[in-house]
């Protein structure tokens, strides 16, 4: 087998692209992300304020007919009074009743909607973006976001309308109290400062910062989780399983820690702030009582003032969630904004199209990481049609070329192309319909053999065996009671490696990529499978679909069109025309 050097110029290298630095994303995006929430459904959070404040009107008028109840009907012996009184009482529990179910119904499907909305757009961010943009997220932590945060902005949405009409049935009631007597309204309305203070000042500040906290809390245990159930099986017989389970024991107590310190400053909130209207209460009722005996005031009235001050101290204790809310939901925005939004720097999403098939070509592509090469300059240019093998030890980089060609990783040198369109300039959804990626460990679902297969795509069960069938995985299939039925288990516990691996292989060539790059996807295989695997992939491919292949095999490097072969800790590439080319 011959081989030839590829020597590099001598010549200016070619120029690097600097690296986008992340943006921290402030309240003030926050705010913007959770503003666009309540106007991607204005129709339904319009129609449960409405709700809302049929349900507030109802339920302040209710303390002033029973005062009419009582000064015309009972202190005035006027059973006919007493009956009208009555029917309108009823009446307008009806009306608030009404009035909260429309609230509720209308709170909760817009909040479950944007909700959703919400996730389809995160999701999609994740799936669109290259590992450098996430990099700086642990798994854990990214899944989190996904979930907690949110939830958080969900619960928010779902509060926010009886919040509005909280605050307005709150001045509604301090008017009414002022129409009933200017003593008791003055009693009302000085409880109304130090409440603004609290809810607004003195505790939104303390509760946003220990929840941002115990937000990053939640997400370092997140990433310890992830971490010890993925690499437990892997480090348990070297004995370093116990050095997982410490790691996630510290960041627990870490997580409890934050608890903790979040749930004192939410009691003392939820504590100080019905306090301060339950002091007025006491107050009025004094106030109210010397008034009565003056006659200048009724009982009526006292009994209105009354029950007025026990729904402000109610409403209050809301009110004061619903700020709760607003701060953990503001703290979350943020988090989901690091993510949804571009990085500072990065250049937009591409717009030109692609062809069905043509040629990926990369031209001196290097990759650096802490001050040394994780992948040297390197060119090459796969063909359709033909098999170029990437060889070389561990450490070399050929995940990392792979990635590269992938357009998962953001070269700091060079250019990839496919079809001579820069990888960076092609619309992105084309792009990842025309370059499959194939990984070592491969990701399953929680599901069927079908559901991983299809990842939502619309496929019958022929192409899907036909699939299992060029991966070399139709003995399995055929032996198995349910087929393509099957149950895959938690992360795919019921395969085994080399089956996951010949899965996530029959996956993407159900999708039929123009260049297919395949992660050492054979090393977890016997070497009359692997035979197999290459025979059928190559009268797969025919003259449409190129594959890279990183693998260690030499089987597959023999087989291949074309070798090229990393050496690790320089710059120089080897390109060795492999016993499978054709002349």
């Amino acid at each position: 087998m011959k081989s030839r050097r590829i020597p590099f110029p001598s010549s200016a290298p070619p120029p690097v692209r600097l690296r986008s630095t992340a943006y921290e994303p402030g309240t003030r995006d926050a705010l913007r992300l959770l503003r666009s929430c309540l106007s991607g459904n204005a129709g339904r959070v319009t129609l449960a304020v409405l709700g809302g404040v049929c349900y507030q009107l109802a339920l302040i008028s209710l303390p002033k007919c029973i005062e009419w109840a009582v000064d015309q009907g009972i202190a005035g012996d006027d059973d006919a009074a007493v009956r009208t009184w009555a029917l309108v009482i009823v009446a307008l529990g009806v009306a608030a009743l009404t009035g909260e179910i429309v609230l509720g119904w209308f709170s909760t499907t817009s909040a479950t909607l944007q909700g959703n909305r919400l996730y389809i757009a995160l999701a999609d961010r994740v799936s669109q973006s290259g590992a450098r943009e996430l990099d700086r997220f642990g798994e854990g932590d990214l899944s989190l976001r996904g979930t907690r945060d949110v939830d958080l902005i969900r619960t928010w949405l779902m509060g926010f309308a009886s919040f509005v009409t909280g605050v307005f049935g709150f001045a509604v009631m301090i008017v009414a109290i002022v129409l009933l007597d200017p003593l008791l309204a003055v009693v009302g309305v000085a409880c109304v400062p130090p409440l603004v203070w609290i809810n607004t000042f003195l505790f939104p500040r303390r509760f946003g910062k220990v929840n941002t906290a115990l937000s990053a809390a939640h997400g370092s245990r997140a990433d310890a989780v992830e971490e010890l159930l993925s690499a437990s099986a892997a480090v348990r017989g070297l004995g370093g399983e116990p050095a997982l389970v410490s790691r996630h024991h510290r960041r627990s107590e870490e997580v409890t820690e934050h608890t903790l310190r979040t749930a004192r400053v939410s009691a003392d909130w939820a504590a100080l702030s019905p306090f301060v209207p339950a002091l007025a209460i006491g107050a009025g009722l004094g106030f109210g009582g010397l008034a009565v005996l003056r006659g200048t005031m009724q009982v009526g009235g006292i009994v209105a003032f009354t029950s007025w001050m026990t729904m402000l101290v109610l409403w209050v204790g809301v009110l004061t969630m619903r700020l709760s809310q607003l701060s953990q939901a503001t703290t979350a925005a943020r988090r989901l904004q690091e993510i949804l939004m571009p990085a500072g720097g990065a250049a937009p999403a591409g717009t030109r199209p692609l062809p069905g098939s043509g040629e990926l070509a990369a031209d001196g592509v290097a990759v650096r990481a802490d001050g040394r090469d994780v992948l040297p300059p390197t060119s090459l240019a796969a063909l359709p049609g033909r098999i170029l093998a990437v060889t070389g030890p561990m450490g070399s980089g050929k995940t990392t070329l792979l990635r590269v060609l992938a357009g998962l990783v953001l070269p700091d040198r060079g250019t990839v192309r496919f079809a001579g369109v820069p990888l960076e300039e092609a619309e992105p959804q084309l792009l990842r319909r025309s370059l499959a990626f194939v990984p070592q460990r491969p990701v399953t679902l929680s599901g069927t053999l079908a559901d991983n297969l299809r990842l939502g795509g619309d496929f019958t069960d022929d192409q899907l065996r036909e699939a299992c069938r060029l991966a070399a995985l139709d003995g399995h299939l055929g032996s198995l009671p349910d087929g393509l039925e099957t149950e895959v288990g938690e992360k795919g516990s019921t395969l085994s490696g080399g089956q996951l691996q010949r899965l996530a292989l029959a996956r993407a060539l159900l999708r039929r990529p123009a260049v297919l790059l395949l992660d050492d996807i054979t090393s977890a295989v016997d070497a009359a499978t692997e035979r197999t695997i290459v025979e059928r992939l190559r009268q797969w491919c025919g003259e449409e679909t190129a594959v890279v292949w990183a693998t260690h095999r030499q089987a597959v490097a023999d087989a291949a069109d074309q070798v090229l072969a990393l050496e690790a800790g320089t710059a120089r590439v080897r390109t060795e025309e492999g016993a499978g080319a054709g002349g």
